[in-house]
Parts: structure tokens; sequence; C-alpha cells
């Protein structure tokens, strides 16, 4: 799968660099990540591991794991948003829905075409993302339950129960 252009290392025609632990760290723009990802399922890559975010304070990095099972090779796939938005990628790896779900529950990422994207970890009505860099953590929210056994969120310390 590997090929060389003027003496650029590439992988499926997309220039890559190492990490640390010798990974491949292939970083892509909106418009190509789809098409890529799609592509990379096709090419083998059928486990995707993990799905993460991170804060950059000027935009977020979407970080994807994939491995292909076949060849035991591991590839990172890093796409940059500054309006928290990229394209889900559930329709390609089952096993991306939940982990799309956390990181629209914990950092705000928006996953458009996610089937059914909502919070995992916390209550619908919480306030902010808990892990963006800009999440008020002096403001205290408290989760409680109605009669009906439903949670809410509130500021209030003394309401609910």
């Amino acid at each position: 799968m590997e090929d060389t252009e003027d003496k650029q290392k590439t992988f499926m025609g997309k220039e890559y660099t190492l990490g640390k632990d010798g990974r491949k760290i292939i970083f892509l723009t909106k418009d190509e990540f789809l098409p890529f990802m799609k592509r990379l399922k096709e090419s083998g890559f059928s486990h995707l591991s993990l799905i993460t975010g991170v804060d950059r304070r000027d935009y977020i990095e979407v970080v994807y794991h994939l491995h292909s099972i076949s060849t035991n090779e591991i590839v990172v796939i890093k796409v940059k948003t500054k309006d928290s938005r990229v394209p889900s990628v559930t329709s390609l790896w089952s096993s991306a829905d939940w982990d799309e779900r956390e990181q629209y529950d914990m950092m705000g990422i928006i996953f458009e075409g996610h089937p059914n994207l909502k919070r995992i970890l916390l209550p619908e009505g919480w306030i902010g993302h808990p892990l963006r860099k800009n999440y008020d953590m002096d403001t205290p929210q408290y989760v409680n339950m109605d009669e009906d056994g439903e949670d809410y969120v509130t500021f209030d310390s003394g309401d609910g129960w």
C-alpha cells in the first residue's frame, strides 16, 4: 500500500508522518476526509478502535485510529475543524456510534449525519462540554430526578430530592 512520490512518504496517495510509536499519521481536510475514510475501509481497515477530540483552542482536532487486521497495520487520521463539525463515519464503522456520541457530549463535536447524536454520559440539559478548554468550571451544575424518573439539570443545589 505504500508508494513513494518525490521521496515523500505517502500512503494511499496521502503524505504522512510517523508518530513516536511508528504509526502513520495522516492529516486530512474536511473535504477529503469522508472519501479517504471510505477508501481506507475498502482497503481492509475494518476496525475503528478509537475516536477522540483535542481542543487546540483555535480549532478542534478529531483523531481516528484504524486497524487493518489482515496486515496488522494501524493508521491515525487527523482532521481539523474550526466550526466543531465533521462528517460521521457511522455508515462505515458501526463502532463509531458511541465514540462519536461521547465526543459530542464531552467536546461538543457535531458529527454530521450521525443517526442518533445525543449525549451519552451527561443529561441532555447539561450546559457546555466538560473537556473543552472554554468550559465554565466555576458554575456548578446539579443533576436531579423529576417525579417521572427523568434526569434534569439545575444550577440550584437545593433543588431536587
